[in-house]
């Protein structure tokens, strides 16, 4: 490691890039920078952490995916803050990995029963009339949709989404897009289902006319009985494929060892009986 300067900040053997980054975030964080000000030049970066300059750039690299700082060729790395875009998108990574763990999708069904039913509340008393024509305009293109599953899809989340929009609250409509994924998972399995498109058109027009009634009470429990039909749907579904699959697997299975038995049969024959032939015909 480099000499540093006197009071500079000693990096440990940790790999020094994802070091000097977390030390950069730090002092952003405590406000010695600040948003819009540039950071000190990579030299002073490297004196300052006692590292060299590629540990330097691959920090910086680290901080912009971040959306932490910004840099430009030729200048100096400035701090800035990250869009509403990156933080979804960065929450939706770690959301998937959440998802995939054993027993997710009934911790998502929870949370969603709660999150989408309190939506459905909320917006039977916010909406507005604009509002109201919004979700019955996307209420629409979900029912115009049955039997293409791909726009059945696509207009199946922006239903849900147009009532997190209604509440007027972007941390509803920010939650709501992390959980895009999960829905576009859960239909894309229940719509393999007969008739799942049409009962889904059904419970969404039940949602729709109960928040145009300015209903909350009806909106929450009809938001809550669409959420655990679906979930019962989904967790149908894979469990029926999960089955048909395996029962599949083992038929195949059992029929390539019932033709090599007999194959390996027929062999053993044509052997056994292959000297008793040149016996009988010894000009063969």
């Amino acid at each position: 490691m480099r000499g540093t300067a006197k009071g500079s900040s000693q990096i440990g053997r940790r790999k020094r890039s994802h070091d000097v980054a977390d030390e950069i975030e730090r002092l952003i964080t405590d406000g010695e920078y600040s948003v819009g000000e540039q950071l000190p030049s990579e030299k002073d970066l490297m004196t300052r952490f006692g590292v060299g300059r590629p540990a330097v750039r691959e920090a910086l690299f680290f901080l912009e995916q971040q959306g932490l700082v910004e840099t430009r060729s030729g200048a100096r790395a400035h701090v800035t803050t990250p869009s509403s875009r990156l933080i979804i998108e960065q929450i939706t990574e770690i959301a998937k990995r959440l998802f995939s763990r054993a027993g997710s999708h009934e911790q998502v069904t929870e949370a969603r029963l709660l999150l989408e039913a309190g939506l459905a509340w909320l917006a039977a008393q916010k909406a507005t009339d604009e509002d109201l024509a919004r979700l019955k305009a996307a209420l629409d293109a979900n029912v115009a949709s049955v039997g293409n599953n791909v726009e059945f899809i696509r207009t199946d989340v922006a239903f849900h989404f147009e009532l997190a929009v209604i509440c007027g609250n972007p941390i509803f409509a920010t939650i709501q897009e992390v959980l895009v994924e999960w829905l576009i998972e859960q239909r894309t399995t229940t719509l393999h289902l007969p008739d799942a498109d049409k009962l889904s058109v059904r419970d969404h027009t039940a949602i729709y006319e109960a928040v145009a009634s300015r209903e909350p009470a009806r909106a929450y429990h009809e938001m809550a009985s669409h959420v655990r039909l679906v979930a019962e749907l989904y967790a149908e579904s894979k469990r029926i494929s999960e089955t048909i699959l395996r029962g599949v697997t083992h038929d195949v299975a059992s029929r390539f060892e019932r033709e090599k038995q007999i194959m390996w049969a027929q062999q053993s024959m044509q052997a056994s009986s292959g000297p008793a032939k040149r016996k009988a015909n010894p000009k063969a």
